[in-house]
């Protein structure tokens, strides 16, 4: 699975998701999509879900106390196995 990342980090809302949408356009069903995110995007993931899109959360610690760095990797719903197999290494380290 081929990974393409975007990081919209430094955008003010709704830009984020403007951004994220744009590039899911763009993005094949072997292609996931690797968003760098101030925080979580809560809105954006039942959008994700209404268009057979899925998504791995990952938080990372960041320096400001109000925000957390997170990863956002979006992938084709059908394509689930796939991204299973090629991040396991995520998976993993969810569960630790």
């Amino acid at each position: 699975m081929e990974l393409i990342t975007i990081d919209v980090s430094e955008l003010q809302p709704p830009e984020p998701m403007t951004e994220i949408l744009k590039s899911l356009s763009n993005i094949t069903p072997l292609q996931c999509l690797k968003v760098i995110h101030s925080r979580e995007p809560f809105p954006l993931y039942k959008k994700l879900s209404e268009s057979g899109w899925s998504h791995f959360c990952q938080l990372l610690p960041a320096s400001n106390v109000e925000f957390k760095l997170c990863h956002i990797f979006i992938y084709k719903q059908s394509e689930s196995a796939l991204f299973d197999t090629s991040f396991q290494h995520l998976l993993n380290s969810k569960s630790s």
